[in-house]
């Protein structure tokens, strides 16, 4: 079971990352790929991968929330409890629920949206921290 507890806590940063890469390839676009010409193929590509991730964003974020559920509850029953798991898990938790704030809102809210990002930066940080020191 240990290994299955491994793999949905892949499979929960590989999702939590695609959710992430919203505001890179945002970010990306914006500085660099808008410049380009538009009849340009990599522009042309680049615009179906950010359309992609920009409309299954919150997708992504509520897959990896319920495979980091799945994780916890795996790692809790068959293997032990991590102390930077939980304390990244409760930031995920914080993110997701700023971002289902955001979206039923639907209105533009500047603190909103700062506080979202800080939590997917304190939760990134945190992840770091959990999957190198394993406490």
């Amino acid at each position: 079971m240990g290994e299955l507890g491994e793999l949905l806590g892949i499979l929960t940063a590989i999702t939590f990352g695609a959710a992430i890469m919203n505001f890179v390839i945002k970010f990306v676009n914006r500085k660099w790929v808008m410049k380009l010409p538009k009849e340009n193929k990599f522009r042309q590509f680049y615009m179906s991968v950010m359309k992609f991730l920009v409309k299954n964003h919150r997708f992504f974020g509520f897959g990896a929330a319920a495979l980091m559920v799945a994780h916890i509850v795996i790692q809790i029953l068959f293997a032990w409890v991590s102390i930077t798991g939980l304390i990244t898990a409760s930031l995920a938790v914080v993110t997701v629920i700023l971002g289902v704030i955001m979206f039923q809102k639907k209105k533009s809210n500047k603190t909103l949206f700062w506080a979202h990002r800080s939590a997917v930066i304190a939760l990134i940080l945190s992840f770091l921290v959990h999957v190198i020191t394993k406490i």
